[in-house]
This record gives C-alpha cells, structure tokens and sequence, in this order.
C-alpha cells in the first residue's frame, strides 16, 4: 500500500482529510486492494453496484453495450481515478455498463455504504468524506453531459473539434489525450475509418496535427 500513498494522498475523495487519518479512514470505509488481470471484469452490466472503485495502476474501460452488441466506450479510469461512483449513488439495481480491466491493473475498492453513512465511532474526518464524495458525483454528471453534447453533434469534425476542446484542459496548443485511435472512435460514436479519414483531412487542412494521442491544435472553427 505505501507505493500508492501519493495517490491516495492527492485523490479528490480524501481532500481535506490529514494523512494521519488515512489509514484508519480507509479501515472504517472497508477499502480493499487487489490485483486484477487484461480483461479481467471489475461489474457486469445487470449486476448490482455496491463498491466504488479507485485506479492505482493501470487502465479500466467503462464500456455500453446495445441489445445488438454493439459497444461503445464512456470513459477510460486511469490511476487516481473512480469508477461506479455515480452508479452507487444512485442506488440503482442493475449496473447500464460493464467495467474491465483494460491491462493488469491494482484496483481499491471501497463500500459505498461505509461511505455515506458515518460509522458508529464517530470518526471525525467521515463528515468530509461525504462532503467530497457528493462533489465527485456532481462532476462526473458534469462529464456525462459534456459527452452527450459531443455525441449528439452530427459531423464527425464537429465532435473531433468538441472532444479536443474538452480535453485541452490548460488551454495549450499541444495537449495529450487519453485515448488511442480505436476508443476514441468508440467515445465519439464514429467509425474507426471516418474517423481516422476525417482526422486526415483535417491535418492536410492545417487545422490539427497529431501524433498518436498527441495532438496541436492549430485553428478550431465553430
């Protein structure tokens, strides 16, 4: 555990709370740290949420499937990262995605319930926790709908320009995004090959350049 006490120091989930406190906070909250395996499945879409789960290595895929199988990526969970907390909150039944590990990835998991309700020993920092939890939630619904408004453009430049601009988070003309070629097809709801046609075009346009997840904007229209 101590090699991912940076993480856990810097997460948004425990802003507030001392490091002295840490480790009885996350024995109150009954975190558990494991190991999972490529493409080892973390929830079932059907399946209950009931932990929410904290990234310490590696990368989880947040994915949607159709009636028809089709799948489509919501969101990649990197180290310092949540996943099913929104899920959890909700207190819905049965789970609308499946979570998996992308690589071999150590995953903390935490029960949301030992989260929200403040344990019988009256912990002092329990309230805080609540207090952070509640924002985290309130920006991943923030996320979604940021997502909605690109995926409900019709022009695949019109979502590739959106999906950038979200992604520029310190306003840089070169900025790293988090997906390869594939999942950003499957974020953006495009196929691969419009994609990477429009991507083209738009680079011989001098309006982007790219290099793997790399890119430069030069020129964003609207």
């Amino acid at each position: 555990m101590e090699e991912y006490t940076d993480i856990l120091e810097n997460l948004s989930l425990f802003r507030g709370i001392g490091i002295s406190d840490l480790n009885a906070m996350l024995k109150c909250i009954d975190a558990n740290t494991k190991k999972v395996k490529k493409d080892e499945i973390l929830l079932l879409m059907g399946d209950k949420p009931l932990n929410i789960g904290i990234v310490l290595a590696g990368r989880i895929h947040v994915i949607r499937e159709d009636y028809d199988g089709n799948r489509s990526l919501i969101s990649i969970v990197t180290p310092g990262e949540f996943f099913a907390e929104a899920l959890c909150c909700a207190g819905i039944p049965e789970s609308p995605v499946t979570v998996t590990a992308e690589t071999d990835s150590v995953i903390m998991m935490l029960s949301f319930t030992r989260i929200l309700h403040t344990c019988t020993n009256s912990c002092v920092f329990h309230t805080k926790l609540i207090e952070n939890m509640l924002a985290i939630i309130a920006d991943k619904n923030l996320q979604l709908q940021a997502r909605m408004e690109i995926i409900s453009l019709k022009l695949v430049r019109a979502k590739v320009f959106r999906y950038l601009e979200s992604q520029n988070h310190k306003n840089e003309r070169v900025f790293t995004i988090p997906f390869n070629r594939e999942e950003m097809a499957d974020y953006l709801c495009v196929e691969r090959s419009a994609l990477s046609h429009e991507l083209s075009k738009m680079r011989k346009e001098g309006l982007i350049d790219y290099k793997k997840n790399k890119f430069t904007v030069h020129h964003v229209v609207n």
